[in-house]
């Protein structure tokens, strides 16, 4: 699969999306050199490793979200994070490697306290923003060693926040051990914060600012910048349709977007192809919030029951979907299983939905790898 994220307005940065199945996924940008978080080491990346370590520690699912454009951020940190709305992430990770020219140090370390402050300007109040870097020796004319949040905390002391975390990671000559260690460093930081962010509650989280419609406008160029409207079939979705509709055993399963007024289908396994009026769509209800759509009996839906899609000859009673995000995180359309007869949900395992979801969303993005973790059933299609 091409992991080189398509061009367009808000992906000029080097970006990379990991998954790991399971409920109540936790949402973190990880921000770093590229060679640093992903180069390979006997067949794997940093990043990818620490999204098993971010997985295993929190029992969460995990969206990682990886932007592996250190440099150029840095070179030009004023604005450069407005279109990824940071606001969307539980934690934000600026992991530093070895390789900081002592020379450049000062200068690259006051960039750093510009990112940072960048970062907490446009994060949710409640979004847990850590550094992870290695042990920082002082130049050479200096006497002295200083860790590095001692410096860091220096560059962005003027912001007067309590929201920046340190970690030291300590260097490793085996390649294989350094990586280990920086993915159980940073799985441990995100376990730390979700604890935190659970106690809490939803009020003020990311997760509830996730919940909220996107800008309109906004969600059309993200889906417009795909290009994807109006291709003929593609076998990939097909068969995953496929795979969704025996996986729940319901009669019908699509792929859809919303595209101005109409919901266009993509991909449909015991339906037409073609489109709906936007209006009558059940998936514009599920592109209006982050968490999975479940409606048991459409009938009794205080917002569908009066579709023509639910009163007409062939009804929708029982409908389950998952968003499908642009690269960018905007809600596009959803993957969906729908039936005539309404269901009881209770027990319903909606993480094979959000595989199935995900797995789609890695089609069509090309930014996105498939999730790891995916049940047996699935894996062997």
């Amino acid at each position: 699969m091409d992991r080189n994220p398509p061009t367009g307005r808000s992906t000029r940065l080097a970006m990379q999306r990991l998954h790991h199945n399971g409920a109540r996924p936790v949402k973190v940008l990880l921000i770093g050199d590229r060679d640093h978080l992903l180069g390979e080491v006997e067949g794997r990346t940093l990043a990818e490793r620490a999204a098993d370590r971010m997985w295993l520690t929190t029992r969460h699912g995990v969206d990682l979200d990886v932007l592996s454009d250190l440099a150029p951020v840095l070179r030009a940190v004023q604005g450069v994070f407005r279109t990824w709305r940071l606001w969307r992430y539980d934690v934000v990770l600026v992991a530093l490697g070895e390789d900081l020219d002592s020379a450049r140090r000062p200068r690259t370390l006051a960039r750093v306290g510009d990112l940072l402050e960048e970062v907490i300007e446009d994060a949710a109040a409640a979004t847990e923003v850590v550094v992870v870097a290695p042990p920082v020796a002082a130049p050479a004319r200096s006497r002295h060693s200083a860790a590095p949040e001692d410096r860091l905390r220096s560059a962005v002391g003027r912001l007067g926040s309590t929201r920046v975390r340190f970690r030291t990671v300590e260097p490793a000559e085996d390649p294989l051990a350094h990586d280990r260690a920086w993915a159980t460093a940073l799985g441990e930081e995100v376990a730390d914060s979700v604890g935190r962010l659970d106690a809490q509650g939803a009020a003020g989280t990311a997760a509830a600012l996730r919940d909220r419609p996107d800008d309109e406008a906004e969600r059309q160029r993200a889906l417009d910048d795909l290009r994807i409207v109006g291709r003929g079939p593609d076998p990939r979705l097909d068969d995953l349709v496929e795979l969704a509709r025996t996986a729940f055993g319901t009669e019908s399963a699509e792929i859809n977007f919303i595209d101005h007024d109409r919901q266009w289908k993509m991909a449909v396994a015991g339906a037409e192809r073609g489109e709906n009026p936007r209006a009558h769509s059940f998936c514009n209800q599920t592109i209006t919030r982050a968490e999975p759509t479940v409606v048991s009996d459409a009938r009794l839906d205080p917002v569908l029951r009066e579709s023509p899609l639910v009163q007409g000859p062939h009804p929708i009673r029982f409908y389950i979907a998952h968003p499908i995000e642009s690269a960018d995180g905007y809600r596009i359309g959803s993957f969906c299983v729908y039936d005539p007869e309404p269901r009881d949900v209770r027990g319903l395992d909606l993480s094979v939905l959000r595989d199935l979801a995900l797995l789609a969303q890695a089609e069509i993005t090309g930014a996105d790898a498939p999730p790891t973790g995916i049940p047996p059933e699935l894996a062997a299609h």
